[in-house]
């Protein structure tokens, strides 16, 4: 496979083939590398590659004329490639996209410099830009690097194991299991430590199983965003019940208030239940696998008009699909009420966590992002979860009791922020505990 690279400082690139299987492979003839330096392609006494931004600005930018030259004088002599400059702005790499390059007989990658390339180039010569990551080097060449090192991993008689390259972490949207060696026991000043009984077991099948298991337990519990992109087969699922601390949903409530919460004017009010929540609510609690649905209201006919709609649907309409939602609901007279239901259910008080519009209602908690709340979750595996949403204009957080945290507002582009509260439950269960859309 061939490899082309466009830079300023091609020393940098040869410098990281010295060592590695990466620089063995290319010792041997498996991959090649080649760098094309944009100054070879001035023609002024200063070999200028660069100039000042139109329209004013901090930095310079990569002049198109050199840049251009060295791109057609590279497929001239390594012939038609596939053209990828390394920008901020670029596609995120994915392990994903590191398999569809190298699926490609000849990568060129375009290292820009100072504070970016010429747009023109980006327009006409260049079939994709790449990013690495969020954040900003001072050139291209180290993420061109990563996309050869990514790649040429991938192609054969590269790696001694061919396993290697598919026994890793983000093969499958998963993080890769714990490695140990000898010794069998590390002293430390922490200790001795020592390695997972299972792996000196021999029983090869079990040991499958059991790295399968940390690979899973590490991605829900570090990367939960990937997490929610693994869609587990039926080997994955008999694994998991293994797991439960795993599966947060399985011990999250969800408790829709109507007292105490603001009205319109400001005063505090007691908002009536509506067959729309209840429903609506229960068949998105059951949709994502959580523990229960808790009415809270002090009004005695609101609770037993709670009851009686599930009752109605459990008994008239046996097995249809409602009914198994319906199963779900609760009843309490106030928020402590269903956290001491909750508690008694689990052996432990739940973590509250608010909603609202407006976070500036609950003082000082810190708005948390759904991807630190499960993060924090997979802190405290046993503890249950119980989320607020206020019906009426929202939470009365003054009158609320003990709120452990509150979650960051739905925001969508205008300022107009209204959603209907059923509507406000499935967007923050989506965010929880949906899977992302397959890529």
């Amino acid at each position: 496979m061939q490899f082309t690279v466009v830079t300023l400082l091609p020393e940098l690139i040869e410098g990281a083939f010295a060592a590695g299987v990466v620089g063995r492979s290319r010792d041997a003839g498996i991959i090649t590398v080649a760098t094309v330096n944009p100054r070879e392609f001035t023609h002024d006494k200063h070999r200028t590659v660069d100039d000042t931004p139109y329209g004013g600005g901090p930095g310079m930018v990569m002049k198109p004329e050199p840049l251009l030259a060295a791109i057609a004088d590279a497929t001239t002599k390594h012939g038609p490639a596939h053209r990828i400059a390394m920008t901020p702005s670029g596609r995120p790499l994915t392990q994903q996209r590191v398999r569809e390059l190298a699926a490609m007989p000849h990568l060129m990658m375009v290292c820009g410099r100072y504070e970016g390339i010429d747009q023109r180039v980006l327009d006409t010569a260049i079939d994709e830009e790449i990013s690495i990551g969020d954040y900003v080097l001072s050139g291209g060449e180290l993420g061109a690097l990563v996309i050869i090192d990514a790649v040429a991993r991938l192609v054969p008689g590269v790696l001694g194991e061919p396993e290697s390259a598919t026994d890793e972490s983000f093969a499958g949207a998963l993080l890769e299991y714990p490695h140990y060696t000898r010794p069998a026991t590390l002293v430390t000043t922490e200790g001795e430590l020592g390695v997972p009984a299972m792996l000196s077991s021999g029983n090869h099948a079990a040991i499958a199983d059991w790295r399968r298991q940390q690979a899973m337990q590490r991605t829900a519990q570090r990367r939960p965003e990937l997490w929610a992109q693994h869609r587990p087969d039926k080997r994955d699922r008999k694994l998991l019940k293994a797991l439960p601390e795993l599966n947060i949903a399985a011990r999250c409530h969800i408790a829709l208030v109507h007292h105490p919460v603001w009205d319109r004017t400001g005063k505090i009010v007691t908002t009536a239940l509506t067959n729309l929540d209840l429903h609506d609510i229960a068949r998105s609690t059951t949709t994502y696998g959580l523990a229960g649905f808790h009415i809270v209201t002090p009004v005695d006919s609101q609770r037993d008009k709670a009851e009686h709609v599930g009752s109605m649907w459990r008994e008239s309409m046996a097995g249809e699909h409602r009914t198994h939602a319906l199963a779900s609901v609760r009843v309490a007279v106030d928020v402590a009420a269903a956290v001491a239901a909750i508690a008694a259910v689990h052996g432990e008080p739940p973590l509250v966590v608010a909603t609202s519009a407006n976070p500036a209602a609950f003082g000082g908690s810190e708005p948390l992002t759904t991807t630190a709340l499960l993060q924090r979750c997979a802190q405290a595996p046993a503890r249950p979860v119980l989320l607020l949403f206020g019906t009426g204009f929202g939470l009365a957080a003054d009158q609320l009791g003990a709120v452990d945290a509150v979650l960051a507002p739905i925001e969508g582009g205008p300022a107009w922020n209204h959603l209907s509260v059923r509507s406000a439950v499935a967007v923050v269960l989506d965010r929880l505990f949906g899977k992302s859309e397959r890529s």
